[in-house]
C-alpha cells in the first residue's frame, strides 16, 4: 500500500503502478559490458524480465545507477546488442532502460516478446480471457 510523505494513506488512483509496456518473465544468459576508468569490463548475468523499452537482470557486480552499458544476449532469431542506461541497481537485480534500438535488435526483441506472450497465454488462459472481456467493453 502506498503511503504519502505525511504518513497518511493515499488513494490508489494517486499512485499509478502501471508500466508503459508490459513485462514478460524470461531467463536467458546476458553479458553486460561496462565502461570503467581502467577500461571496459564484461560481466555475465541472467535476464529476469523484458519489455520493448527495457529489462531487468541479475548480474555479477552491480552497475551504478545512471551508468551506460551494452547488453548482449542470444535471442532465438539472432544475437543482439543494446545500449542501455542503468535505472536501478541492487545486489540482487538491476533494471535497464534501452536507448533507441537498431532495427535488428527491435525486431529480435519484439519476436522474443511475442513468443513469451504466447507461452503465458497457454499457461494462464483464464487470465487472458478475462482481460480481453474487460478491454472490449
Amino acid at each position: 500500500m502506498y503511503v504519502d510523505s505525511r504518513g497518511t494513506l493515499a488513494h490508489s488512483r494517486d499512485y499509478d503502478v502501471r508500466r508503459r509496456e508490459p513485462r514478460y518473465f524470461s531467463t536467458i544468459p546476458v553479458t553486460l559490458q561496462r565502461f570503467l576508468r581502467f577500461g571496459s569490463f564484461v560481466t555475465r548475468g541472467v535476464s529476469l524480465d523484458v519489455s520493448v523499452r527495457g529489462m531487468s537482470a541479475l548480474v555479477c557486480g552491480a552497475p551504478r545507477v545512471g551508468e551506460t552499458v551494452v547488453i548482449a544476449m542470444s535471442l532465438p532469431d539472432a544475437p543482439v546488442e543494446m545500449l542501455a542506461t542503468v535505472r536501478h541497481s541492487t545486489d540482487t537485480s538491476s533494471g535497464f532502460e534501452f536507448y533507441v534500438l537498431s532495427s535488428i535488435a527491435q525486431k529480435g526483441i519484439k519476436n522474443w516478446i511475442q513468443e513469451l506472450q504466447k507461452r503465458e497465454e497457454k499457461l494462464f488462459p483464464y487470465l487472458y480471457a478475462s482481460a480481453s472481456k474487460v478491454g472490449s467493453g
